[in-house]
């Protein structure tokens, strides 16, 4: 996530963009090199796979960047990006990015985000290497409740709309092992599901189930 100075300084040059919920605000392999920042709703960043499916690769949240690796490096769009929410942006196009890239503060700003964004990546796939579907369904359960998890009569909340597909292409599985994950921990009372939606009752049971 962008610090506040350097969101000022994209402000100061950046026009205002606005997308329905539901809306494709990347497509995948398109040649473009503009820039978005984030500054109301959320966005998955999804990917084509070969069994023609989308892996969800992340969610970007208010003050995250993205689109900058075209923009930098010139090359396709890697992953496609869809608003969950209504959606604003600050939007930089290529050559005004590349202008505002040349003051130090901001390019570092930008290099820590991108090296942040490669260390999670790479420690997710060492923490699933050798975890079954299940602990890694409830690693993922967690983190979404501690980010967008919202408390009520019945539970915690999770904010995010969330497809059973997406979480399996969060957590490297397929959509039958999830779901098979999934009603292990409805079976139990741990959670409830509807269509993308996920109620957890009982957060102290996902711990106790990630420490076994």
């Amino acid at each position: 996530m962008l610090d506040e100075s350097t969101r000022q300084a994209f402000r100061s040059v950046a026009d205002v963009r606005n997308f329905r919920s539901g809306a494709v605000v990347i497509n995948e392999g398109d040649r473009s090199g503009w820039v978005l920042v984030l500054t109301a709703g959320r966005v998955k960043v999804v990917s084509s796979t070969g069994g023609g499916h989308d892996a969800v690769l992340g969610v970007r949240e208010p003050g995250d960047i993205i689109g900058e690796m075209s923009a930098v490096d010139g090359n396709p769009r890697s992953a496609s990006v869809i608003a969950v929410e209504d959606v604003t942006a600050l939007f930089l196009p290529a050559g005004r990015f590349t202008e505002l890239m040349r003051e130090p503060a901001v390019s570092a700003a930008l290099l820590k985000i991108i090296s942040g964004r490669l260390r999670i990546a790479s420690l997710r796939r060492a923490e699933y290497a050798d975890r079954t579907t299940l602990v890694r369904v409830v690693a993922l359960l967690i983190e979404l409740v501690n980010r967008y998890g919202v408390q009520t009569a019945d539970g915690w909340l999770i904010t995010l709309r969330i497809s059973q597909q997406e979480i399996a292409g969060l957590v490297s599985a397929s959509r039958e092992a999830v779901s098979r994950a999934l009603r292990v921990l409805r079976d139990d009372g741990v959670l409830s599901t509807g269509r993308q939606k996920l109620v957890v009752h009982r957060p102290e049971e996902l711990h106790r189930l990630l420490s076994a």
